[in-house]
């Protein structure tokens, strides 16, 4: 499913950018001199998953699960070198924090549950992009009072897909690491198998890239990764044993998989639904970032360089 809809956003990304590349393209060079960038910025992260959400049953895939008082920020560098007026390729190293909580939602089921998580995140990302509008067009060099038409002209608007790898810590809100406690009975039999701290998504995204004049620019940038594990909240399938988890693992863990009041023990028991296994864990990134020119200063010495002669 991932990998399909990985295909299908390439494809549909390729399509826009060959139509677009000769309606919303404005007739200037001006890309060359800005081929190679430096990004750093910071900007903020939220979680869609099995933990938390609004206050009803869960929906898939949606922002209208989103739990937007978990929102935390986040921080990015990277590099993108624009290789075709119309096509960029970007590499991007990001840190965020994901949280999400049961206490949140008044969903009964959910808010009953009472499982609750904070996972520190890294993600590497390589990501293709596609301008789909730009106006870019050099200006004067030097400001003149009065005259007009004259400055330079640098906005863009893409969109994005790619492939991406990340190392994640799950744990509770008080900071216990979560994987080695086995909440779901990882480890014991008929159990599942214990997961990796280290997986794999699929990102798309839309970014909006502004000029600040020819060497600085900032953009806005919103990105969904869909990922390949279902436990960034250490919640996925059903629950275990308690009892089993405790004998085996302690009691710290047996209160971790299962911290819920007691009150209807039949909604926790074994077997009983914990998460949905069906679905992957998904995060959002919204980002801010300023952005270095490299290619500029280069265009610049050489230019002085060849004034001098004369």
């Amino acid at each position: 499913m991932l990998k399909k809809l990985l295909v299908l956003s390439v494809g549909i990304l390729f399509c826009i950018g060959a139509y677009t590349q000769h309606t919303n393209f404005t007739n200037s060079d001006y890309w060359k001199g800005q081929r190679k960038e430096f990004i750093f910025g910071i900007g903020a992260t939220n979680f869609l998953g099995d933990l938390g959400g609004l206050n009803r049953i869960g929906s898939d895939y949606s922002f209208m699960d989103l739990e937007w008082v978990t929102t935390r920020p986040s921080g990015h560098l990277g590099y993108r070198f624009r290789f075709r007026p119309w096509v960029s390729t970007k590499t991007i190293l990001q840190y965020g924090v994901l949280r999400g909580s049961d206490q949140l939602t008044t969903e009964p089921a959910r808010h009953y549950r009472n499982l609750s998580f904070k996972t520190h995140l890294i993600e590497l990302s390589q990501h293709l992009e596609f301008v789909i509008y730009n106006n870019e067009h050099y200006g004067a060099r030097h400001k003149i009072w009065g005259l007009k038409g004259m400055r330079n002209k640098n906005t863009l608007i893409y969109l994005f897909s790619g492939f991406s790898v990340f190392a994640y810590i799950p744990q509770s809100q008080d900071g216990t690491n979560l994987r080695p406690l086995h909440t779901e009975g990882q480890g014991l039999p008929d159990g599942p198998d214990e997961y990796g701290l280290v997986n794999f998504g699929i990102p798309f995204g839309m970014g909006v890239k502004l000029g600040l004049g020819r060497i600085w620019r900032m953009s806005f940038e919103l990105s969904y990764t869909k990922t390949f594990t279902d436990y960034l909240d250490d919640v996925s399938g059903t629950y275990y044993d308690n009892s089993a988890i405790e004998s085996a693992y302690g009691s710290e863990a047996a209160y971790y998989a299962d911290p819920s009041s007691g009150v209807f023990p039949g909604w926790t028991a074994h077997g009983e639904m914990r998460g949905d296994d069906r679905q992957k864990d998904a995060y959002f990134f919204f980002n801010v970032s300023l952005i270095r020119n490299l290619q500029q200063a280069k265009h610049k010495r050489s230019k002085w360089r060849y004034r001098a002669r004369y």
